[in-house]
């Protein structure tokens, strides 16, 4: 193919001479629209970067991505691409957040490192505060509404966000950088580059950082840590390498309690708010001081965690306990004393993997490129239950009455453990790309993935020490286990997962009328495949609800109190709840995923594009267990994209209308105090909007990038309930999309000082299906400060200051939605639905408080 080289890039060479804007090596070396040779003054505005591809994509480089706080998540920065919002959980991006791209959640968007995905195998979640530390991001591309033929995915149904590691540079060098800011902010970063290790050419690069800050409301401490490294090894005269790096994140977060709709009442006094915002300043220090508890104290009676009779351990066998049989006089629990308590409300996660992209020069015009990784994943959401020593999980499968937990020499106690539900992921993906250049207007390119995730998920009872803080934070997968009367260990979650995918994919692209129309032509077709194994017992029913709540039941006691069902058997809906037996099955998929697009160029800067993409999302491992043995619809759809693009070195303009049709929708909804998720269908979806985006640099010293969104999406379908209720949902808005999102930056540069500020408004967002409860619009400023060193005789050197929520606006950010909300006497909003009747989904959504004004600053040495 022609490689032509236009204005308005804003990045050095990368690994490979092709555009850094897909996502596997196969990928970015087909898609050669732009070749980046090197950066100059003319080349790009501020590190945003157009591609002149067939579908809407946009490219942030290292050049803004720099701009933001130190050790910020990398989809943050993303926040300022039209159609995209991200809700930070805190100021300096280590707690999490929520990402959508066009009201796509992040389940449905695929997110790649290098190429290689990182959504969680079971339910395609994505972790933002595990990202790789923003100094070694190359440049991350974002890719609305579509995915790349060779998408290694098996959930994007919404889009693509891809991120490349730097390659090491070619003289010995590197970075040192310390950070420091309100609410005891530390971070460290380091870094180091070999150059050029041998007459080959062979660098590489090691890395290391450590960021710790409290919560910016509510007691506990965020800390992490991160280790990363790289060997570049380059052969040959065109551009053949092999690039093999490394990469360990270790996160220990006391997480934030998010406020209901009814505790936003109660603490605003406002028992009819439906809007959830306008709060005065008194109301909202009310909402700041609504968190976790401090302490959790376990000899006051009624606010104790249990009883242990004077030992050292919640839940131990403590050398001091005092045996003080028949006793219940010291056994006063209040059970909903400590279940917010801090050190209970804790994400751990340690995640590690190894990658090699490479490519090969077979023959002129005939390219391979080879790509591997290897992940690891071990992490869980924290979580504490109390259970009484006489129960029937307890005694198991045993003759005794009881068993003694805490070493009083009675059975007598209710007692409280540390319970999380722990996820352990090894996951190997394999991708390769074969390129043919037919000649200089027509490539070809077959492609193969392979990607085999290792889905076990336990939940093993943990015990807790004199303070009430787990022994250790994976429970008793690495502590030591609660074991019922006969041996078994107590446990409230055990299945495994094998998540595999076998996918084939072509694409042909052409260039006709002297390279004006450029044409592509593409077909994925993915053979998903995932095999279950429950090995507990799986709630059918509850109450009134006819959809499976997937609480599992893990016990050894005889079945005969228990109603079990087999797999295959209806819901009952009448009676006690009703369990699934244990169960192993499988599932297969293999749809047929076309995709089109082109390019005409008008004039050299002006050029119109269109595309089609059929998307598809396989359920999740939540949605498969819930229905173990019934057929579960993937979700599909069909997106077409239409716009127009104008690049000059000193304007970047993208204005695109789409239109996506969704079939199927589910929506997962997390309960952070009960530890699951709960799944609601909402049915078809239809959404269309305008993208518009635009970089002008009217001075040397004056850049300014704006960006707005509109989204019309709307649910087509009413929600059943029950065999007579429906919820009118038809009509209503997709919940947490904004329908309008609208942002700029503006960034002055006078000698060796620049100045940033940053700006995002997001409209309203609905809290619940029935679109009854809503979160209010919000605006935030972020404002960053450089100020070089040069002048001082430190080269690459600066000092840099940044301020998050520069006007200390307060604002709600992640929300956790239910299909319908509720009054303020506790009844639900529906229809025809009886006063006091549950509903699957619930009806209380939560609003996660976002972060108020927070500096920070960092002194940057490059040496």
């Amino acid at each position: 193919m022609k490689k032509h080289f236009y204005t308005g890039v804003a990045f050095a060479a990368i690994m490979v001479p092709a555009s850094a804007f897909a996502q596997s090596t196969g990928s970015l070396e087909v898609n050669d629209e732009i070749v980046v040779t090197a950066k100059t003054d003319a080349m790009g505005i501020d590190g945003v970067l157009l591609p002149d591809a067939p579908k809407p994509r946009a490219v942030l480089t290292q050049e803004l991505i720099g701009k933001q706080g130190a050790g910020q998540s990398i989809l943050n920065t993303i926040n300022q691409v039209p159609g995209v919002n991200f809700t930070n959980s805190d100021a300096y991006g280590s707690s999490g957040g929520n990402l959508r791209i066009r009201g796509f959640d992040g389940n449905r968007i695929s997110l790649t490192f290098d190429g290689f995905p990182l959504n969680d195998t079971g339910n395609y979640a994505i972790f933002s505060n595990q990202q790789l530390d923003p100094e070694l991001i190359y440049s991350v591309n974002v890719n609305l509404g579509t995915t790349d033929v060779d998408s290694p995915t098996a959930s994007a149904a919404g889009g693509t966000v891809n991120y490349l590691t730097r390659t090491p540079g070619k003289d010995l060098g590197g970075i040192a950088a310390f950070s420091m800011g309100e609410d005891k902010y530390y971070r460290g970063f380091l870094m180091l580059d070999t150059g050029e290790l041998t007459s080959s050419g062979t660098r590489a690069f090691v890395a290391a950082s450590r960021t710790v800050n409290d919560k910016f409301k509510g007691p506990g401490r965020i800390s992490k840590k991160q280790f990363n490294a790289g060997i570049y090894q380059p052969f040959g005269e065109k551009g053949d390498f092999i690039y093999i790096k490394g990469h360990y994140n270790e996160n220990r977060n006391n997480f934030y309690r998010n406020p209901s709709i009814a505790d936003l009442r109660t603490l605003t006094g406002r028992p009819n708010m439906v809007e959830a915002g306008g709060f005065s300043e008194a109301q909202q220090n009310a909402i700041y001081a609504f968190d976790n508890l401090s302490t959790c104290n376990k000899t006051l009676p009624g606010a104790g965690i249990q009883n242990d009779n004077g030992g050292t351990g919640f839940s131990g066998t403590g050398a001091n306990a005092p045996a003080i049989n028949g006793s219940t006089s010291n056994n006063v629990l209040n059970t909903a004393s400590c279940t917010n308590y801090y050190g209970l409300r804790i994400n751990p996660s340690n995640t590690g993997n190894i990658r090699l992209n490479s490519r090969y020069t077979l023959a002129d015009g005939l390219k391979l490129t080879m790509d591997a990784a290897y992940q690891y994943v071990l992490a869980n959401g924290g979580g504490t239950s109390t259970m009484s020593e006489t129960s029937a999980i307890v005694r198991g499968s045993s003759l005794v009455a009881g068993k003694d937990l805490n070493g009083d020499n009675d059975t007598l106690d209710t007692l409280r453990f540390y319970t999380p539900n722990t996820t352990n992921t090894r996951r190997l993906t394999v991708m390769a790309s074969l390129i043919w250049d037919l000649n200089d207007d027509h490539r070809f390119r077959v492609a193969y993935t392979y990607d085999r995730g290792r889905h076990r998920q336990t939940g093993q009872w943990g015990y807790l020490d004199g303070a009430g803080n787990p022994e250790n934070v994976f429970g008793g997968l690495k502590a030591r286990p609660v074991l019922a009367a006969d041996g078994v260990g107590l446990r409230q979650r055990d299945r495994l997962s094998i998540a595999l995918l076998n996918q084939l994919s072509g694409e042909y692209r052409g260039q006709f009328l002297d390279d004006k129309l450029t044409v592509t032509v593409g077909l994925r077709m993915p053979f998903f495949k995932r095999n279950l194994n429950q090995y507990c017992y799986t709630q059918a029913y509850s109450g009134s609800a006819t959809l499976s709540s997937g609480t599992p039941l893990c016990t050894s006691q005889p079945v005969a109190g228990l109603r079990i069902i087999a797999p295959t058997a209806a819901v009952p809906t009448t009676g006690v709840a009703a369990y699934y037996a244990p169960f192993a099955s499988q599932y297969k998929y293999s749809p047929i995923l076309p995709s089109a697009g082109f390019t005409f160029k008008v004039a050299d800067d002006l050029s119109v594009f269109g595309s089609y993409s059929k998307g598809f999302s396989s359920p999740r491992t939540d949605n498969l267990y819930r229905a173990p043995l019934v057929t579960v619809a993937p979700e599909t759809t069909n997106t077409f994209d239409l716009g127009v693009r104008y690049t000059t070195s000193r304007i970047q303009a993208q204005a695109s209308y789409w239109n996506t049709k969704y079939k199927n929708r589910i929506v997962t909804s997390f309960d952070q105090l009960a530890g699951i998720s709960v799944d609601r269908n909402v049915g078809a979806v239809k959404g269309q909007g305008v993208d518009v985006g635009i970089a002008v640099r009217p001075f040397s010293w004056f850049t300014f990038q704006g960006n707005a969104s509109y989204n019309d999406s709307k649910l087509q379908e009413n929600i059943p309930l029950t065999s007579a209720v429906s919820i009118p949902t038809a009509g209503k808005r997709v919940t947490e999309t904004p329908v309008w999102q609208a942002g700029y930056r503006a960034q002055v540069e006078y000698g060796p000082v620049s100045l940033g500020l940053q700006v995002k408004y997001v409209g309203s967002r609905f809290a619940t299906d029935l679109n009854d409860i809503k979160s209010a619009h919000y605006t935030l400023a972020d404002l960053d400060a450089r100020v070089d060193l040069d002048q001082m005789g430190l080269g690459k050197s600066w000092v840099q200051f940044n301020v998050y929520n520069l006007f200390d606006k307060f604002w709600l950010g992640n929300l956790s939605t239910t299909i319908a909300g509720t009054n303020n006497n506790g009844l639900v909003l529906v229809p025809g639905l009886a006063a006091g009747a549950s509903i699957p989904g619930g009806a209380n959504p939560s609003f996660a408080v976002g972060a108020p004004r927070t500096i920070s600053v960092t002194l940057h040495v490059g040496f």
